[in-house]
């Protein structure tokens, strides 16, 4: 397995283990055996991104958490458009944060290309009600 799995292999780890979590917990809640998800946290076995997903979910953490592409929030750039009230921004911030930390760990597994357009989000918050 390459380097950049290996290491979310220990970061996943580190992550369950913080949150004081048993790997047969986890692997309930990612839809695994707990065989497989013991060679997630050995390194032998990727997470897919859905996984991430719910193994972020069941350990209370954002995906960047464990990933660790904290640095998504300096790289985003977008437009969006809302009522104008500071929470319908945070809100769209945060959705675009969490597909932007995706993004970058699917780049990072190889299942998407290394290079691509810079990226770029419009959000636009659907009316609630």
């Amino acid at each position: 397995m390459s380097e950049y799995v290996q290491a979310l292999a220990t970061q996943v780890k580190h992550a369950r283990e913080a949150a004081g979590v048993s790997q047969e917990d986890v692997a309930l809640a990612i839809g695994v055996s707990q065989p497989t998800y013991s060679r997630i946290e050995q390194g032998s076995r990727p997470l897919k991104g859905d996984e991430l997903i719910l193994l972020a979910d069941r350990l209370g953490v954002r995906v960047a958490a464990i990933t660790g592409v904290l640095r998504v929030r300096e790289q985003a750039r977008f437009a969006a458009r809302t009522d104008g009230t500071s929470s319908a921004m945070a809100a769209m911030r945060e959705r675009l944060y969490a597909y932007l930390e995706l993004d970058d760990y699917l780049r990072g597994i190889g299942l998407l290309p290394a290079q691509g357009p810079a990226r770029t989000a419009v959000l636009t918050p659907q009316p609630v009600g």
